[in-house]
């Protein structure tokens, strides 16, 4: 999303609450309470999208064994080996 957040105070959203939840079908709704944008309204497919894209980050201490093995012993795919070469002449330039 690059289109700038449409900001409306929660007052004039309480009052359209329709048209305001219509609005975030199309792009996302600034909510402002005092001037400042507290929360955000967008559609429901555009809040799945940005739950597909969230990433859990772990510390390698917060690993179990089995997981840790599971790295330690990861061997490359057959498709990857194949890069080897590519990515050896990059390193040379």
């Amino acid at each position: 999303m690059t289109e700038p957040l449409v900001t409306v105070p929660a007052k004039e959203v309480a009052s359209k609450f329709g048209f305001y939840t219509d609005e975030a079908m199309l792009h996302p709704v600034g909510v402002q309470r005092h001037g400042v944008t507290r929360v955000v309204m967008l559609s429901l497919n555009e809040y799945e999208r940005l739950l597909r894209r969230d990433r859990q980050v772990l510390l390698v201490k917060d690993l179990d064994d089995e997981t840790l093995d599971a790295i330690r012993t990861a061997q490359p795919s057959e498709r990857s080996r194949r890069l080897d070469p590519t990515l050896a002449g990059s390193r040379t330039r």
